[in-house]
């Protein structure tokens, strides 16, 4: 039955409060955390083990898993719900734990005495243990939200849906950005406790008051196999989907397009001598022109599809990322090339958003988008293994941030020009 527009401003509602929590982690979590590590005199290795490495090695096995078993689960409250609504408090918690974590770590270092490692290490140790539970639970959140999304909003919608998500995303960088970043020197343990908060309420508020239809015993896949219940089963079982291993290989090097520069560009910014008040001012002007441009992105994705305008706005990037390599070399040229990095991968992001409920079989869409994520992952593992490492032996070159995102970009380009070219050849068939 179509949904009236009254049911689609409800809904749209109550995902937004559901979007907060996610917007939380990229927006407010990500930038904190560097800062605590920072204030731990963290090397450029430890920031990217710490950050990516470990969390991802244990999301490869946790985030599959949970979409293999929402895409299953049969309840009165849905199949997605009772899984964000573990997936919250856990995640709020752990980041309170965060919050304290420096405590902790004195009082661990006072108890053992003689025994102790160092107060540096128990302050790295009690960083890893809430920052692992936080990412697992925010990127199982995501996961399933997305899932949650794909279940509830027409297709038609998906593109416009996820535009105002980003405004809410975007909404909340701005804010973190201009009143609160710079407060991250004093208040950083109070700010860290509002982070987890913010993260765990709202995912439980949605879950409250979003009504997730029950599937009807029917629309159950089949039970499988006992032989086949190993612990990757469902990862191989994606891979039979023919265009799969073109579109994780779009998804994971679009991660990995930005995430260098993201992951250091608060260190890169330190060392050009740019304040943080200067550049929380940068990213919420970014933030700003990204919240004008979101709902137009949308539309375009909606009209032309996200496949296409996904793959123009990367190739925009490839451009500014290499122009970046060769031209960035003082404070001025970061300023710019940072504000244009903010805006051209947002637009790439609203752009992607719906990409995976395009391209992903909707009957078991949580499974094979979060083994599209396990892929996304191991790539993220990959890099972060070695941008620290490279960056620790350059002497903190971050121009190298930019290389790689311009390499990275253009083969995702590729990657994406033979998924468009699967497409058009499928709807041409069709037509016959």
């Amino acid at each position: 039955m179509p949904l009236t527009m009254a049911a689609l401003a409800a809904i749209l509602l109550w995902l937004l409060l559901g979007d907060l929590s996610i917007a939380v982690r990229d927006r407010a979590a990500l930038p904190s955390a560097v800062e605590l590590l920072r204030s731990h005199g963290a090397s450029d290795t430890m920031t990217s083990l710490l950050l990516s490495t470990v969390p991802a090695l244990l999301n490869m096995f946790l985030v599959p898993l949970v979409g293999y078993h929402s895409d299953r689960c049969r309840s009165r409250w849905g199949r997605r719900k009772p899984f964000l609504l573990m997936a919250a408090p856990v995640g709020g918690l752990a980041m309170l734990g965060l919050s304290a974590s420096p405590a902790l770590a004195a009082w661990t270092d006072a108890a053992l005495g003689a025994f102790s490692p160092g107060a540096r290490a128990c302050r790295l140790a009690f960083f890893c243990l809430f920052w692992t539970v936080f990412e697992c639970a925010a990127l199982s959140a995501l996961s399933l939200f997305t899932g949650l999304v794909n279940d509830i909003v027409p297709q038609g919608l998906l593109g416009r849906f996820f535009a105002g998500f980003r405004v809410v995303s975007l909404s909340v960088g701005i804010a973190f950005n201009t009143w609160v970043f710079a407060l991250t020197d004093q208040f950083l343990p109070e700010i860290l406790a509002g982070i987890g908060l913010v993260f765990g309420l709202p995912m439980l508020a949605m879950c409250l008051l979003v009504k997730e239809t029950p599937l009807p015993p029917d629309a159950a896949p089949a039970p499988e196999p006992e032989r086949r219940r190993f612990p990757l089963a469902h990862v191989l079982e994606c891979f039979r989907y023919k265009p799969y291993a073109w579109a994780v290989a779009a998804f994971m090097l679009a991660s990995v397009t930005f995430s260098p520069f993201n992951t250091f560009y608060q260190y890169y910014a330190h060392v050009m001598g740019i304040p943080k008040s200067t550049l929380g001012a940068l990213t919420a002007a970014g933030y700003a022109v990204s919240i004008f441009s979101a709902l137009g992105v949308g539309w375009l994705a909606d009209r032309f599809g996200a496949l296409r305008v996904s793959s123009v706005i990367m190739a925009v990037y490839c451009v500014v990322a290499s122009v970046g390599y060769m031209g960035l070399t003082d404070a001025a040229s970061f300023r710019a090339f940072y504000l244009l990095h903010v805006i051209i991968s947002g637009a790439y992001f609203t752009a992607a958003a719906s990409m995976p409920m395009a391209l992903l079989p909707r009957s078991k869409f949580v499974q094979h988008n979060s083994t599209k994520d396990l892929m996304v992952m191991l790539g993220t593992i990959l890099v972060s293994s070695v941008q620290g490492p490279m960056l620790d032996f350059s002497g903190h070159d971050y121009r190298l941030t930019l290389l790689a995102g311009a390499m990275f970009s253009l083969l995702c380009i590729v990657c994406l020009g033979r998924l468009q070219t699967g497409v058009l050849a499928a709807q041409v068939a069709r037509r016959q």
